[in-house]
């Protein structure tokens, strides 16, 4: 009989975001923590976004019995004792994909469509040992959920005569995630230019600032600053003041981006918490975390001088003089 449920429950790799509490050193990588300290009846869910592609694998340690174990935990051995094996059983849309080498408290699970899981692990000793297995497996519950979709909702206005004042650009994220885990990195950048009757530019760019939002991987976009609430979330930011610059047609162009931080090779796009989550066993193998693009990326405003009426030509009173 096992001295305690606690030490067998599931570590998933959930951030420390999805549990209020939760120990931490349980296992050999220190990123991985407790998913749910009731591991028969859980109400905690582990978010996963289905990647671009169609797949998703994230990684799952299984807590050994310290009975059995005893040098698991042991300055960091993290030593099992031999013979030992997890088994998961797996719902349809679920396959086991552990790369070899891998402790056999730990696995790999590829996740290839969106839906609600539910995966079990229990864990059985070798003949040595009675051949044992735990009668009561340990639960874990999985949302795949689809990428994140991110747009600029507003519209571009129509053109203005002279200086008109800051506007308010409205964004919407979609992501079917509780409102505590909604995170988003990206940035806006702010173009502003003189352009002539064609729309041509005129000379060089008057400010051209990549980062006049800015909401790095590092600092996402969260509550309270994000509005709405599961699945719609909202987002609004102002422009700067839409002043006629010399006194020429000016146009502002306000673009969506990825954020400040993400990967070099990354595309234009938002990386969510979640998505960022759902990468990791990817970027641990050299792939970079995913951004998802914009559907509308950006807001033109252009602001026009008022035209200068010129002198009135008429046929001269001494024409026929």
């Amino acid at each position: 009989m096992k001295k305690s449920n606690f030490f067998r429950t599931v570590l998933g790799v959930a951030a420390a975001m999805l549990i209020s509490s939760g120990v931490f050193g349980q296992v050999a990588n220190p990123n991985y923590t407790q998913y749910d300290a009731d591991r028969l009846a859980p109400t905690n869910i582990d978010y996963v976004t289905l990647r671009t592609g169609g797949s998703t694998t994230m990684g799952y340690y299984a807590l050994p019995d310290p009975v059995y174990h005893p040098n698991y935990n042991l300055a960091g051995t993290w030593a099992l004792t031999a013979g030992f094996t997890w088994a998961w059983t797996l719902p349809g849309g679920v396959t086991n994909v552990t790369p070899g080498g891998q402790p056999a408290n730990y696995v790999e699970l590829r996740f290839t469509l969106a839906g609600n899981y539910a995966v079990t692990v229990a864990e059985t000793s070798p003949a040595a040992f009675g051949g044992c297995a735990d009668a009561s497996p340990t639960l874990m519950n999985v949302t795949v959920v689809a990428p994140p979709v991110a747009t600029i909702v507003t519209a571009d206005p129509a053109q203005a005569c002279g200086d008109q004042v800051a506007m308010a650009v409205a964004m919407s994220f979609t992501e079917a995630v509780p409102s505590t885990l909604a995170g988003y990195a990206f940035a806006v950048s702010e173009l502003v230019e003189n352009i002539d009757a064609s729309n041509a530019v005129i000379g060089a760019a008057l400010v051209n600032n990549p980062a006049f939002v800015d909401f790095p991987m590092a600092g996402k976009l969260k509550t309270p600053a994000l509005g709405g609430a599961n699945p719609n979330y909202t987002y609004s930011f102002n422009t700067s003041a839409l002043t006629v610059q010399n006194g020429l047609r000016t146009r502002y162009t306000y673009t969506a981006l990825k954020a400040t931080d993400a990967p070099a090779a990354a595309t234009a796009g938002v990386i969510s918490a979640i998505s960022q989550k759902s990468d990791y066993v990817a970027h641990a193998g050299g792939a970079d975390y995913l951004t998802y693009a914009f559907t509308d990326a950006s807001i033109v405003v252009i602001v026009n001088p008022a035209p200068a009426t010129g002198p009135i030509y008429y046929i001269p009173n001494n024409f026929a003089y």
